[in-house]
Order: structure tokens, then C-alpha cells, then sequence
């Protein structure tokens, strides 16, 4: 079950207001809240707020050849790999994947977490986190490749 809503964001000036986009994946309870997207910021970056639910589990390892990600904890705790290793972020704490670096996340605390992921250059992702929670299992590769998600064989979860 993937909806989606909008927010409207309380403007500094009558003139800038504008709508936050939130994507639900699917009945667990996490979204994905699109602050940015690259329209906004001349494709520069795209920032997208996370709200990961009790039960998330979040990506096993992949890559991306078209951009980079960098993931900040603002709530509760997330496992971070660098392809080598695995290590727990907390609220303040950032890691860094570059474009065609390996990474994963992992959230093994059955609590929720919220992260802020910035991805640059700016690339539209509404689409992938919209069509992940209901894509059917044999449409899932396709998904992935279409949205550059590169799956690696590393079983480090």
C-alpha cells in the first residue's frame, strides 16, 4: 500500500510557501517526505527525509553509478555500511556513499528512526519510492535498474 500526501509547509513569507510530498511505503508505516527534489535546486541536490518505522529494515548493499548519497541521523539509530564495514550512526552522525561506492543501511533496534538523505547531483526518486512498496516480485529488478539500484552479491546484512 504506497499513497502518497501533501503537507503544506508553514512559509516564511506568504510568497514561498510550498508542499511537502509524502510517499508511504507501503502498510509498515515509514515515509519518505521529499523536501527538495532537483527542479528546486537546479539539479544540484535532492533532499528527502526518511521516517522509518519499527519494522523498517532499510537497503541491503548496493550502488549507484549516476549519484552520490549522504545520509544524516536526526531520530533513534541506523546501521551504516561502507562496503567494508558496519557502523552505528546516531542523531548528528553522517556517513557518505559516492557515486559507485557500495552501501547499505540497516536498522536492527525495533524503534523508529528518521534520517535526512541528500543525494547529489539532484535526481527525482518520488517515482522509485512510490512504485517500490507495490511493485510486483518479478518487476522488482526492473525497478531497481530503471531508478539506478545496483545490488551487490555481499549477504553482509
Amino acid at each position: 500500500m504506497t499513497d502518497t500526501e501533501s503537507t503544506a509547509q508553514v512559509p516564511e513569507a506568504p510568497e514561498r510557501a510550498r508542499q511537502t510530498r509524502t510517499i508511504r511505503l507501503g502498510a509498515g508505516g515509514s515515509t519518505i517526505e521529499v523536501l527538495a527534489g532537483p527542479a528546486e535546486t537546479s539539479g544540484t541536490v535532492s533532499i528527502y527525509r526518511w521516517r522509518m518505522s519499527p519494522s523498517s529494515r532499510g537497503p541491503a548493499p548496493h550502488f549507484h553509478t549516476t549519484f552520490g548519497e549522504t545520509f544524516i541521523v536526526e531520530e533513534g539509530e541506523v546501521d551504516h555500511f561502507d562496503g567494508r564495514a558496519w557502523r552505528t550512526l546516531r542523531p548528528g552522525d553522517t556517513a557518505h556513499a559516492a557515486v559507485g561506492d557500495v552501501h547499505a543501511l540497516r536498522k536492527v533496534r525495533a524503534e523508529p528512526a528518521t534520517l535526512l538523505m541528500a543525494l547529489s547531483p539532484g535526481v527525482p526518486r518520488e517515482e522509485y519510492f512510490a512504485q517500490l512498496a507495490t511493485v510486483d516480485e518479478r518487476d522488482l529488478s526492473r525497478l531497481h535498474a530503471d531508478h539506478d539500484n545496483h545490488f551487490t552479491d555481499d549477504d553482509e546484512r
